[in-house]
């Protein structure tokens, strides 16, 4: 899988699960892991040992020190010095059985980061996300997707209409959620090359996106509450995807 190539650019992943999926993983260079001197947690012993057999040094601070290198106290006492998370070209996502998931334009770290878990779990075979009006890929949204963003192939686009265009050329069925539209998921066959749209926090899919989609789904409700939250939508979503496609008879 081709990476976006970029220079070297400091940045800080905190938190057990990030930081040993950042080993795992091995996308992305890490320079330096600090880990507090007095801590006895047999996960931290085991991203030391991880790290040592590749060289990375390892300094042992106070926990004070942790918060003030990672700028955050839920930082589970350990930090790492890593370069930016590589992306990659929108277009190596697309295979015979892509599975794609598009955020329009979601803010929330939070929001993300459980998108991102979900993804990954689920079986997607990458992510595009917005360059402007998205939140950054940051050390809270690793650690929120529990080291999932590690691993999920990534990609920033700056004209989504355009990249949609680009990946219904390239016969992928692309699919928007909306809670205001008519047709369900579960009526949907989320089979072949397939793109899944989740709309924004407060203002969901955007018009000229909804506009450029195969179809718009919603997922059915009953309740008062206008529609779920995003993460939730797009859990519900992907996992009816996951079902279709790998589910028969009730075996996996």
């Amino acid at each position: 899988m081709k990476l976006t190539a970029r220079p070297y650019k400091k940045q800080c992943l905190y938190g057990i699960h990030p930081i040993k999926e950042a080993l795992i993983a091995n996308k992305r260079k890490i320079t330096q892991i600090f880990v507090n001197q007095k801590s006895r947690n047999a996960r931290l012993a085991e991203i030391v040992a991880l790290a040592s057999e590749v060289g990375i040094d390892i300094s042992y601070v106070s926990s004070t020190d942790l918060s003030r290198i990672a700028q955050h106290k839920d930082h589970q006492q350990v930090v790492a010095h890593v370069s930016s998370l590589p992306l990659i070209d929108f277009q190596v996502m697309i295979s015979s059985n892509a599975f794609i998931v598009i955020c329009d334009q979601i803010m929330d770290p939070h929001n993300m980061g459980a998108i991102m878990r979900t993804a990954l779990a689920s079986g997607a075979t990458g992510l595009i996300t917005t360059q402007n009006n998205s939140t950054s890929l940051s050390a809270t949204v690793s650690k929120i997707s529990s080291g999932a963003m590690e691993h999920l192939p990534i990609a920033r686009v700056t004209n989504l209409v355009r990249c949609i265009k680009a990946l219904k050329n390239s016969g992928v069925w692309v699919f928007g959620l909306d809670s205001c539209a008519t047709l369900s998921i579960y009526d949907a066959q989320f089979s072949g090359k397939i793109a899944l749209v989740i709309g924004s926090e407060h203002k969901g899919i955007r018009r000229l996106i909804a506009e450029n989609c195969d179809h718009v789904l919603q997922i059915p409700q009953v309740g008062q509450l206008e529609s779920l939250n995003a993460s939730v939508a797009a859990g519900v979503a992907m996992y009816e995807v996951f079902r279709q496609r790998n589910y028969s008879g009730g075996i996996v």
